[in-house]
């Protein structure tokens, strides 16, 4: 195999399932992080990102979601 594509292809897919399902990006960033290859590291931080992110925009839809129908239920 090519040391060059040594990762999935195509990349932005793979950000796209990482951030929408964090756990696949978790999974992701363990197996490529332990490559040698700077590609593959480079691939393995940014589908741990996305993951990160993911959460968190989950964690913040939740939020508001619970504050804008807890008030609406508290006002009618």
């Amino acid at each position: 195999m090519n040391e060059e594509k040594a990762t999935l292809e195509p990349r932005w897919l793979w950000y796209l399932v990482s951030f929408v399902l964090p756990v696949v990006g978790i999974i992701l960033g363990i197996l490529y992080r332990r490559r040698e290859n700077p590609a593959s590291r480079d691939f393995a931080k940014k589908t741990t990102i996305a993951a990160i992110v993911g959460i968190v925009a989950c964690v913040v839809f939740y939020v508001v979601w619970f504050f804008v129908f807890g008030a609406a239920e508290l006002m009618g």
